[in-house]
């Protein structure tokens, strides 16, 4: 069909290019407010009708008023700034560790808005003013209520979410609006349940909000079309058309499926608007490859349609919709590979845009074809060039299905939501950024009788309370009152997280529920009292490990070594070693995850096993366990500043190890014995995920062409980690690389026009990637820290 518009595949590309350079030309957004205007308007407007009711007209109200437009450079229709506002702290350049409070307030968003044009500041406070007085922002702080000071130093955070999920677009794409509306209204005549049959109804009119925005773009292209050159109308008339079809009815080839999915994506965002919780795509090379294969539409033709579907997922002046994932690669229930050509397709679109979203995954296997690690080369060793986050899915099939519970029929369907967090596409609700919690600051409460040594605060149970009379006790007890802490905190924080989650609930989601089982449920996704999906849970993201780890063991050293030195050690603590500069070093020379060295190796698997277990027994607001995610999205730099200086010999404030890797710097033997101490954690208890990364030196790789240095990572790094035969229990399953130098990123930093002339240099962070210079320096240091050459070297 798309040959209609008489442009070649690189006529497409060049339109997608000069699109996302129009979107990159934006710099403000301004669609979110406009929408919370309507949402307020609305709250009147329909305030006798059941919530669920209210929400899906009012979604309906603001796809029909919101301000829409198409520009010379568009090939579909559709956008997602109206859903956003440029917010996000970890791309913002004035971003600092030290100013960081977390996203605790309801009302924050406000402050992400200037006055422009007729949206006045007064406009601005009324409606903030109004927002931090409904049912949600008081539940919300009652949330924050029950944690009191445990929040204020990081003990542990909650957040609010229903996010990071994995809805499955499929049947919207398959059999249109009006065929899922279909459905709807059997269930809804089968049921008997009138809650339900609300429900039902709520999700049907909720749909209609699509098809309000597929007519009126269809309006404005019929516009361009006619004010159009003669070159540019084919372009214009097929996109009227499409959308004279679709999302109502279902797509029959690529440049359809694409279209439709924008605006069913579009709509998906504006529900949640502002900021909705990082919806992620699932594994895209299986969505499209049907309609791709349908006209049997060519690599580089479908691989140019895909690029304008990537700008889409662009907002902005720095791509402000992180978080949203795309994957492909991976095996079926049965073990064969899923590559397919939309798979190569989608990686060409990648490779050739580089653009800062949406983050890209590969699913690997034992059985990869070798075609898939020869296409993967080039991302690798292309200087700022976007890297893949890449997974194993022998090691992650098991791991939700012993762990999360997942029936074997539903294992393939398993994508990544957010950065890294494995969920089953349109049937998990994982809650997965729900808690937060901070080992480091537990251990630090528990060495200093629950005194910070930052603020001078009592945070928790003094020494004689847990029944200690001096520091040699202390410390020879030092895993038991760690523990024993951990557990009153766990208590708390699963507290906070339900309740939390009981806010976001009273927000409901009748049109993404449609996508997440509530179209034979009747049950929204984010309901709290009953599961309207078939998998739900929390996530508790776990920081910490290898400073807690080396501390247990640099304790243990001194124990043995220097025992009279046991008040000088605590004393050094509180000081920050300003007086006593020996006992850091004493400290810093103690045995270091990440070297092989068994004891402290041990330590951390141990630790790692017992913390996950400890999280998997707490119950969310479903009864269903939170889920343990030892991953860290820079928040190790954010919960570091408020964590004093450990026994490890860690300073005050300085970060904390990322994920499971181990503290920058500390491990120096090489990458060799760096994944030998990886391979002794528990991953088989992280059904939550977890975070690692590796800086690798591009000058290890020494065969020439991108196809051979692909099977060479595949050789060094990936089979090592992934598939080493010696590894015991569960396979590391999650990986992400930045193959350079610091050097070399200090030389983009120094030299931006030189290095990055197009002023973009993609970087990896946890697991997003972004443009390096969009960051705040904090981060950008924190990036190069983490390159950490001896951690890796061959």
């Amino acid at each position: 069909m798309v040959s209609r518009i008489g442009l070649s595949a690189s006529e497409i590309t060049e339109l997608a290019k000069e699109r996302f350079q129009e979107e990159r030309s934006i710099d403000h957004l301004e669609g979110w407010f406009l929408a919370k205007e309507i949402m307020r308007r609305c709250d009147e407007e329909f305030q006798d009708e059941p919530d669920s009711i209210r929400i899906a007209k009012t979604l309906k109200k603001i796809a029909g008023e919101l301000p829409l437009w198409i520009s010379d450079y568009h090939l579909f229709a559709g956008t997602q700034d109206d859903s956003f506002a440029r917010s996000y702290a970890l791309i913002n350049p004035a971003f600092t560790v030290d100013s960081f409070s977390g996203y605790c307030d309801p009302v924050a968003v406000f402050g992400d808005i200037d006055p422009i044009g007729d949206i006045t500041q007064e406009r601005i406070d009324d409606l903030k003013e109004y927002n931090n007085h409904t049912a949600f922002a008081d539940a919300l702080r009652r949330a924050y209520d029950i944690a009191g000071d445990s929040t204020s130093e990081a003990i542990f955070f909650i957040e609010q979410v229903t996010g990071h999920l994995v809805p499955d677009v499929r049947p919207l794409l398959r059999y249109g609006v009006q065929g899922v509306k279909a459905e709807i209204r059997r269930n809804m005549e089968a049921e008997t349940d009138e809650e339900k049959k609300v429900y039902f109804r709520a999700m049907d009119t909720a749909l209609d909000a699509v098809l309000i925005l597929a007519d009126r773009y269809a309006k404005l292209a019929h516009k361009k079309y006619e004010a159009a050159d003669e070159k540019d109308k084919p372009r214009y008339a097929l996109m009227e058309e499409t959308l004279r079809k679709v999302p109502g009815e279902g797509a029959d080839n690529l440049y359809e499926a694409i279209q439709s999915f924008i605006l069913i994506w579009q709509t998906m965002c504006l529900e949640q608007t502002p900021n909705p919780f990082a919806f992620s795509v699932g594994n895209a090379d299986r969505i499209f490859e049907t309609y791709r294969a349908r006209e049997e539409t060519d690599r580089e033709t479908a691989a140019a349609l895909f690029k304008h579907l990537l700008v889409f997922f662009n907002v902005a002046d720095r791509s402000w919709a992180i978080s949203q994932n795309l994957i492909v690669g991976g095996k079926s229930n049965t073990g064969e590979d899923m590559t397919n050509l939309t798979s190569y397709a989608l990686l060409d679109a990648y490779f050739d845009m580089n653009l800062p979203q949406p983050i890209l995954s590969v699913k690997l296997h034992k059985n990869t074809p070798r075609k898939l690690y020869e296409s993967l080369g080039r991302f690798f060793f292309t200087p700022g060039c976007l890297t893949p986050s890449l997974f194993n899915d022998d090691a992650v099939f098991s791991v939700l299905q012993n762990m999360s519970g997942v029936s074997a029929e539903d294992l393939e369907d398993y994508a990544v939501a957010g950065c890294q967090e494995p969920l089953i596409m349109g049937k998990d609700n994982g809650n997965t950024t729900n808690s937060w919690l901070n080992l480091g600051k537990v251990l630090e409460l528990s060495l200093n009788g629950g005194v910070s040594t930052i603020t001078g605060k009592r945070l928790g149970k003094s020494d004689e309370e847990l029944g200690y009379a001096d520091k040699k006790t202390v410390l020879e007890n030092i895993r038991e009152i760690f523990y024993q802490n951990l557990d009153k905190y766990l208590d708390k924080m699963t507290a906070c997280a339900n309740a939390a989650s009981e806010a976001i609930g009273l927000l409901q989601v009748p049109f993404l529920s449609t996508m997440m089982g509530g179209v034979k449920s009747g049950i929204d996704a984010r309901d709290t009292k009953k599961q309207g999906t078939k998998y739900n849970g929390s996530g508790c993201l776990i920081h910490g490990l290898s400073v807690v780890a080396d501390s247990f063991i640099a304790i243990d050293t001194l124990l043995k070594e220097r025992p009279q030195d046991v008040d000088r050690l605590i004393e050094a603590l509180r000081t920050n070693f300003e007086n006593d500069p020996e006992m850091q070093q004493y400290l810093l020379t103690a045995p270091k995850f990440g070297n092989h060295i068994a004891s402290v190796d041990d330590e951390a698997a141990e630790i790692a096993g017992k913390v996950s277990d400890m999280v998997a027994s707490r119950k969310n607001y479903l009864e269903n366990p939170f889920r343990a995610d030892w991953s860290t999205p820079s928040t190790h730099l954010l919960y570091g500043y408020w964590v004093g200086a450990t026994p490890d010999g860690r300073k005050t404030r300085e970060q904390l190890g990322y994920g499971v890797d181990p503290l920058y710097g500390e491990a120096h033997q090489g990458l060799g014995f760096r994944m030998l101490s990886n391979m002794k954690l528990p991953f088989e208890k992280m059904n939550g995920g977890y975070a690692s990364h590796l800086g690798i030196n591009p000058n290890y790789f020494k065969t020439p062409a991108f196809e051979s240095k692909g099977l060479e990572f595949r050789d060094k790094i990936i089979g090592p980690l992934f598939y080493n035969p010696q590894k015991k229990g569960i396979s590391p399953f999650y990986l992400y690389v930045n193959v350079a130098t610091p050097e070399m990123l200090r030389k983009v930093l120094a030299e931006p026009k030189k290095y990055a002339p197009s002023g973009v240099y993609i970087v990896r962070i946890h697991g997003t990637f972004v443009n390096f210079l969009d960051l705040s320096p904090d981060i950008q240091e924190d990036i190069i820290k983490r390159l950490d050459p001896a951690s890796t070297s061959m």
